[in-house]
């Protein structure tokens, strides 16, 4: 079947989302709103929140191959400045996200005081299963080095601060009962240079 492009209005808060669609097996009639609810999240939200018939729905062209569909919604979105409106629900243009400041605005401000659906949090789940919880970059030792040159001395935002009893205790107490990362694991030689060297440096002060 041939694609098109459509656009959705959302009537309770007059948020729109211009898109295109290809992979329809039936007429773009039959399609839109009846088969296919749009690829965007913060219209299938919108769906979950207020409903389906809470939106003005509206095939605008209809095209014989998915490159002119393509490039005609990129000219649409382009020339609407979609990330620069908060009205628009569109977050990337052609596919590609552009991480303006106002387009991260538009974000936050769409999220915020929301809850997340069961099965919104079980898609999170199941998308970071077996996903290290940090970046493998944190892990090596190049970059712990350069971290501790970055932040050593008078580089550190701590240099020369004195720390308060109050300060101490209360540090002691979030971290009691807590079991250390490293608890288990060999210390290699040159750290243990490194903490025999930091002892003797406050021996001799």
């Amino acid at each position: 079947m041939k694609p098109y492009t459509y656009l959705i209005k959302h009537r309770p808060t007059g948020k729109v989302y211009y898109g295109f669609r290809a992979a329809n097996k039936v007429d773009p009639m039959d399609d839109l709103w009846k088969i296919y609810f749009t690829s965007s999240q913060y219209v299938q939200q919108l769906i979950e929140e207020t409903g389906i018939d809470s939106f003005d729905v509206e095939i605008r062209k209809i095209f014989d191959t998915k490159e002119q569909a393509s490039n005609w919604e990129t000219r649409v979105l382009s020339k609407c400045n979609v990330l620069k409106d908060s009205r628009w629900l569109n977050q990337n243009i052609a596919g590609y996200i552009v991480p303006t400041e106002t387009s991260k605005q538009k974000i936050s401000e769409f999220h915020k005081g929301k809850l997340k659906s069961e099965s919104h949090k079980e898609k999170i789940r199941q998308a970071l299963k077996g996903k290290p919880k940090q970046s493998l970059a944190y892990q090596t030792d190049e970059y712990r080095e350069l971290m501790s040159k970055l932040k050593s001395g008078s580089k550190n935002g701590r240099y020369g601060k004195e720390v308060s009893a109050e300060t101490r205790s209360k540090i002691g107490k979030a971290n009691r009962g807590k079991v250390p990362s490293n608890k288990g694991k060999p210390m290699s030689e040159e750290q243990k240079a490194k903490i025999r060297a930091t002892i003797a440096s406050k021996k001799g002060k």
